[in-house]
């Protein structure tokens, strides 16, 4: 496995680098076999592979969404999906759902010190070794249809809580006294760290050779800082994150007449411009409760 667990306090430190004196000089033929090896790669697939972010509120079918991305036929070939869940609530839709299908693998990477805190240093190197998994399962080749992380509004949360611990740890070795880590002021230049260690996670998830699915809730916006009533909600990551996306879907519940539905839109798509603004809906209480996921999904074609 690839040397990963000392990541977290390089970027802590800001240095991105291993030891200039350990790295092996990489000639102009190593780069030009990896050039080669990529394009041979791409050429070789069948199909693009999607980069598909899904949003919305709590409980509305983002994450069953994302574990009905395989085709009846590729459940039967045993394809596997492999989610990271900072979110910890796939299990009880892999439970309720898929029968516990163990072609469908959870890793939850949140840890907590003993008393109750979470340990975030701990938690993103959990995070990092399972992408690095994942990318030694596909590389060996394993069926892997999907990668999905479950929870991105966590990850950057969890990203800030671990810039501020540190933070701390930096004031008491200054005599200074912190009594909660949330009160702690963060110069602006040290927001840098913070997004550097949620790009670093999401950028090696983005670089996995697979369909790879991000899922995070809403969060509101104000129009007035004085008047704290939400005007509209937008995604809850940070403002850099979407641009890695070619796919965004996102999930809405409406109730109408005693009837619930669960009506999933595709808001952009690099792949397949016609399907932009097209709405499915993937559950519904109309009679028996009844799930329809998107077909153009599991197929690759939204």
């Amino acid at each position: 496995m690839k040397e990963i667990l000392p990541l977290i306090t390089m970027v802590i430190k800001m240095s991105w680098n291993t030891n200039e004196n350990e790295k092996e000089e990489t000639s102009f033929e190593q780069r030009k076999q990896l050039i080669l090896n990529q394009v041979l790669k791409r050429n070789q697939r069948d199909s693009h592979f999607l980069c598909c972010s899904i949003t919305g509120n709590p409980k509305v079918g983002k994450t069953g969404i994302a574990l009905d991305c395989r085709t009846e036929k590729e459940i039967e070939e045993g394809y596997k999906i492999a989610v990271l869940d900072f979110d910890k609530g796939a299990e009880p839709t892999w439970s309720s759902c898929w029968d516990k299908d163990e072609n469908i693998i959870i890793f939850e990477p949140v840890e907590l010190n003993r008393d109750g805190s979470t340990n975030w240093e701990e938690s993103m190197n959990n995070a990092l070794a399972f992408v690095t998994f994942v990318e030694e399962m596909i590389e060996s080749g394993e069926k892997v249809k999907a990668f999905i992380l479950d929870g991105v509004d966590k990850l950057y949360e969890g990203a800030g809580d671990l810039l501020r611990s540190h933070l701390a740890k930096s004031n008491k070795r200054t005599g200074q006294i912190i009594l909660e880590t949330d009160s702690i002021k963060v110069n602006p230049l040290d927001w840098k760290i913070r997004n550097r260690i949620n790009d670093r996670i999401l950028d090696m998830a983005c670089s996995l050779e697979t369909n790879r699915f991000f899922i995070t809730h809403m969060k509101p916006i104000y129009g007035d800082i004085y008047n704290p009533v939400p005007v509209g909600e937008v995604p809850d990551w940070h403002k850099s994150t979407p641009a890695r996306f070619n796919q965004m879907l996102h999930i809405v519940k409406v109730k109408d007449k005693g009837v619930t539905t669960y009506s999933a839109t595709l808001e952009a798509s690099k792949t397949n411009s016609e399907l932009v603004g097209t709405s499915w809906i993937v559950f519904s209480t109309n009679g028996d409760n009844e799930w329809f996921g998107i077909p153009e999904l599991r197929e690759g074609n939204i």
